[in-house]
């Protein structure tokens, strides 16, 4: 096999993995039991795989569900032809005024139901904001600032469940009955509460956390509103449960079993959520020692401190691929997939690269790329970008690590 075929190899099998990950059929395998009081059903479907989450659900639920609200990003397909359905599209990765739309929409249908279930996916915590105060770009900027700041996910959003009204518990705080959720989490080792900054589920942690997110992350940023979140002590906790259906490990393992049969001996690593710099200097040190016919698969969620005043096209997987492919040697090629088809700002899908690159764009147009966080920029024009566009899922990243 050569570099090319390589590359083609992981491509393909990066594809049948996230179709393997099925959720409307996990969805529809684990949807809870309803009890027969239950009048005035409800489904809330948020996140970048609502869309198919819903179709699970709506395969199982009875007439006795009249709302469905389903919210999720542009350009995700919905394919939803239920005359209970109302789809409603917001912005991702900053909400907008669709997002305080659909956080108040969710808010009432959740409001006037009996029984609620709620499906939540990655993505959900810009779909649905609503302001402690009202003020979204106050809320925005201190995100993005924490978010710039070199913060991970969890941390993010520990601000985001004190400073908006629909999560943290939020619906369940709203609602008229029993709440049950269903998640597709794309957050490493996360909890209930922070996927979409858990909407529908108890959170133990604080308003004062948040502030200390705020000092570290995001230093001289005005504070937003923040509030008390939904804690696992109060009565209204108790209306809620929580289920996963995926997570990102699964995406791992079906990428590997994917890769298996097409190389002599593919391994999973656990997880990462190191910042962008070590996990580059731990690839270039194991593409050194990988054998001839071996790939390390693993689900990773690299945080990225974008230090650069003025930004352009750049993502972690983009960032992380233009800074080890100078160090990958002959045969040795690095798969850096965002399971959502939209890596960051890079308008691309992720990093699909080898030793070439540099040789391809030069080394001072790579370094610069990287200076200014535009690699997905310099990716695209070296061919080595994977293509930019929703995917209906959201189980954070993936990488592959291979020679041929």
């Amino acid at each position: 096999m050569t570099v090319h075929g390589l590359r083609r190899v992981l491509a393909r099998a990066f594809r049948r993995a996230l179709e393997s990950v099925d959720l409307e059929e996990r969805v529809r395998e684990t949807m809870p039991r309803v009890p027969a009081t239950v009048r005035r059903g409800a489904i809330v479907a948020v996140g970048k795989a609502a869309p198919a989450m819903a179709r699970g659900a709506l395969a199982v639920v009875d007439d006795r569900f009249t709302r469905v609200l389903v919210v999720a990003p542009d350009g995700t397909e919905a394919r939803l032809r239920d005359p209970r359905v109302l789809v409603l599209r917001a912005a991702h990765p900053d909400p907008d005024e669709r997002s305080v739309k659909a956080a108040r929409q969710a808010l009432g249908v959740v409001a006037d139901a009996d029984f609620v279930i709620a499906l939540v996916s990655g993505g959900a915590s810009s779909l649905l904001c609503l302001p402690v105060d009202g003020h979204l770009p106050a809320y925005v900027r201190a995100a993005h600032a924490v978010l710039t700041g070199g913060a991970d996910v969890r941390a993010l959003n520990v601000l985001r469940r004190h400073a908006c009204l629909a999560k943290g518990g939020g619906l369940t705080r709203a609602a008229g009955g029993p709440v049950r959720t269903l998640i597709a989490s794309d957050v490493l080792h996360g909890e209930a509460f922070d996927v979409g900054s858990g909407p529908t589920v108890p959170d133990p942690t604080t308003r004062a956390e948040a502030r200390r997110v705020l000092s570290r992350y995001a230093k001289g940023v005005k504070a937003p509103a923040l509030h008390e979140s939904l804690k696992p002590r109060e009565a209204a906790a108790k209306r809620s449960r929580a289920r996963f259906v995926a997570r990102p490990d699964d995406l791992a393992r079906e990428l590997a079993e994917e890769l298996r049969g097409k190389l002599k001996h593919v391994r999973v690593l656990r997880p990462t959520t190191e910042p962008v710099e070590s996990v580059a200097r731990e690839y270039a040190e194991r593409a050194r020692s990988l054998a001839r016919g071996e790939a390390v698969v693993r689900a990773a969620e690299p945080s990225l401190a974008v230090v650069a005043r003025r930004p352009g096209r750049g993502g972690r997987s983009t960032h992380l691929g233009a800074m080890v492919a100078p160090e990958l040697g002959e045969g040795v090629v690095l798969l850096a997939a965002a399971s959502d088809g939209v890596d960051g700002a890079s308008e691309t899908g992720g990093a699909l690269v080898d030793g070439s690159l540099e040789g391809r764009v030069g080394r001072e147009s790579l370094e610069r790329a990287l200076t200014r966080f535009d690699t997905g920029s310099v990716l695209v024009a070296a061919g080595m970008a994977l293509p930019s566009g929703p995917t209906g899922t959201n189980l954070a990243d993936v990488h592959v690590l291979a020679r041929v």
